[in-house]
């Protein structure tokens, strides 16, 4: 799923300049929004030295380059090459992204890091208003953080550092420039005060940041902070390294019951808020989450579990054993998983809690699966892709495939069973007729490959599907 294109005069130029740019994510984001959006335009990296940055800028307006997003090492000298500042770009000391400005004849200068954070974790339904966070390193990425946590109202915000005078200096600006005093400088060795004990009620009390490149691939077992005694005081991590997907960090959290993201969310976030500024528009949820999934399949080398999906009665809990026994898969089946997590059967959880309750636990499993499941056959219930947000992350999970049968073959197969809800009706097989109307697409959407199953032995399917996936391997080689 690439951009179209189909370059003429009318063409737009938007890009990216750094030393170096030959592993920058970025067009990936910003050529998905032009496609999808149906934008004549093009993202483009351009390598650009420290000698050479203020006549890349200026060359660049002189081009008619629409705007430009900026990264190391130029983030803090492009400060005095723009027009004017946005606040946050102010005070942050960062720009990194330039917007056109015809008025004056150069690039207004914004910084999307600290709004692009705020993007992310709002999506994942955190806070930090009126909580104390803890920020781990000093760097340029921990200033976007301790601004946002500032203007978002932190209750308390505590820098850490290994040199205690660059957490000391982050500290002092922000409280400076916000007329307060809520952030603390603390060398890195002060995060003891934080382990809980038998006489203190601070288990699982703080949001912390992590924001040093420790435990930046390839480096995947290495983290800030090594004592998992300090992660039982964490409620909500949030590890500003995106590869790997799960870093030492994250997991000492979820280890200590708490959640943990990654800040692969925050790339996409922080890119899509520039492009809003180049477009004058606002990027929907839904297109930002296309993007989102264009993004974790370009980032995270593709998992080896197995999903299958389709319509009830298509055959996936037969397939699945199968590709376990014959394959080496572990064989999960999602519906038989939530009822026994949830200690009652699918019918039940309909009855008494309603079937988008039920879709929320089917999203719920699919995000805990993506971590904790390898070299899996996963067999879904055949509502589960109907969600969007569960349609992508069936596709983070694995390698979906849609079990594809005709109305016949699943009518046959399903007329005498009485524990599917959906099917608790006056006509039955009009209801199955509305909903594979209705699913098809949506079933198509979601996955990476289809199978026709209609008068397939069930042997000769999974051998199907283990040659398909095999297949997409090699052409990813």
């Amino acid at each position: 799923m690439g951009h179209n294109y189909n370059v003429d005069g009318k063409t737009g130029i938007c890009g990216l300049i750094g030393d170096p740019v030959e592993h920058t994510l970025s067009p990936v984001i910003h050529n998905s929004l032009n496609e999808l959006l149906e934008k004549n335009s093009v993202y483009v990296p351009f390598h650009v030295k420290n000698e050479g940055l203020e006549a890349a800028v200026k060359g660049a307006y002189e081009l008619n380059i629409t705007g430009m997003n900026v990264t190391v090492p130029h983030k803090n000298a492009v400060c005095q090459l723009v027009t004017e500042l946005d606040p946050a770009a102010e005070g942050i000391g960062a720009v990194n992204t330039l917007v056109r400005d015809e008025i004056k004849h150069g690039y207004r200068g914004f910084n999307t890091d600290m709004p692009g954070l705020l993007r992310a974790i709002t999506s994942d339904g955190i806070s930090v208003a009126g909580n104390t966070v803890i920020i781990i390193g000093a760097g340029g990425a921990s200033k976007a953080v301790a601004y946002m946590c500032m203007q978002e109202q932190a209750e308390a915000i505590y820098v850490l550092n290994r040199t205690p005078e660059k957490a000391q200096e982050i500290a002092g600006h922000m409280n400076a420039l916000f007329g307060e005093n809520r952030m603390h400088a603390l060398p890195l060795s002060a995060y003891r005060q934080f382990c809980p004990d038998e006489s203190e009620d601070n288990r699982q009390a703080y949001i912390v940041f992590q924001c040093t490149s420790i435990g930046l691939s390839p480096n995947n077992d290495l983290t800030a902070i090594d004592d998992p005694e300090f992660y039982r005081c964490v409620k909500i991590g949030i590890d500003l390294i995106y590869n790997p997907a799960n870093t030492r960090f994250m997991r000492y959290v979820k280890e200590a019951g708490g959640q943990a993201y990654n800040g692969l969310k925050m790339l996409l976030y922080q890119g899509i808020i520039a492009y809003e500024y180049w477009n004058d528009c606002k990027v929907s949820e839904e297109i930002a989450q296309e993007v989102y999934s264009r993004l974790y399949e370009s980032v995270y080398p593709p998992s080896d579990n197995l999903v299958l999906i389709g319509f009830m009665g298509s055959g996936k809990t037969t397939i699945g054993r199968i590709l376990e026994r014959e394959y080496g898969y572990t064989m999960l089946d999602t519906d038989a998983y939530i009822e026994q997590t949830a200690g009652k059967t699918i019918k039940e959880i309909f009855d008494h809690d309603g079937e988008d309750c039920f879709r929320k636990i089917e999203t719920e499993v699919l995000q805990k699966l993506i971590t904790d499941t390898h070299h899996a056959v996963i067999s879904t219930g055949g509502g589960m892709p109907l969600r969007p947000e569960n349609a992508r992350l069936l596709r983070q999970l694995g390698h979906v495939c849609y079990l594809r049968a005709d109305e016949k073959t699943i009518w046959n197969r399903v007329k005498h069973d009485t524990s599917r809800p959906l099917l608790l009706c006056e006509n039955p097989r009009e209801r199955i007729h509305s909903l594979m109307e209705e699913r098809d697409p949506l079933y198509q959407k979601a996955s990476h490959a289809q199978i026709i199953v209609d008068r397939k032995k069930p042997e000769k399917l999974a051998q199907e599907i283990k040659n398909q996936v095999l297949s997409c391997k090699e052409d990813k080689v």
